[in-house]
């Protein structure tokens, strides 16, 4: 039996869904395993319309909207085959607890803005033109830029939303 699920509604305030956000979703419960259930969809779909990092406990409320039997283990699981996947970007908040944010496919950077949370995706690589040290051959790099959002640095300290 498939799980129905339904997304948000604007009243909810969260974004409009994009239109590649079905096929994404779809990649990203395959690469889970096991059942596609309305929670692990729900939690997909949240981590889809965020524009910024989510907590877990953020990403279960956003989940339990659209699938009320969603637990914070399934949260915490779901994150973490995803995070095997190399599907979500995990960093730190403002507030010391942990985000998540969903990343797709295909190598790209993040610049991530320490005072609300948002994530934008960095492409091309700006490390593509990097070398490594003489005779080390590199596998593969990570890199972030931590810094302030357009809209948080127009905003005066303590009126943005702390992530």
């Amino acid at each position: 039996m498939t799980a129905r699920t339904t997304r948000p509604t604007d009243e909810q305030h969260v974004p409009p869904p994009r239109e590649d956000d079905d096929a994404e979703a779809q990649a990203a419960l395959g690469a889970l395993g096991g059942a596609a259930t309305g929670p692990r969809r729900a939690i997909v779909d949240a981590l889809l319309s965020a524009d910024r990092l989510r907590t877990p406990e953020q990403l279960l409320a956003e989940a339990r909207a659209i699938a009320p039997s969603t637990s914070l283990a399934t949260v915490y699981r779901t994150l973490e085959r995803l995070d095997a996947a190399g599907r979500v970007k995990r960093a730190s908040l403002a507030s010391g607890a942990v985000g998540y944010a969903y990343c797709g496919t295909g190598h790209h950077e993040h610049a991530i803005c320490t005072r609300c949370g948002r994530v934008v995706r960095v492409e091309p690589c700006p490390a593509t033109v990097l070398q490594g040290p003489r005779g080390f051959r590199v596998a593969m790099h990570e890199l972030d830029f931590y810094g302030t959002c357009r809209d948080c640095a127009e905003r005066p300290d303590g009126d943005s939303t702390r992530a």
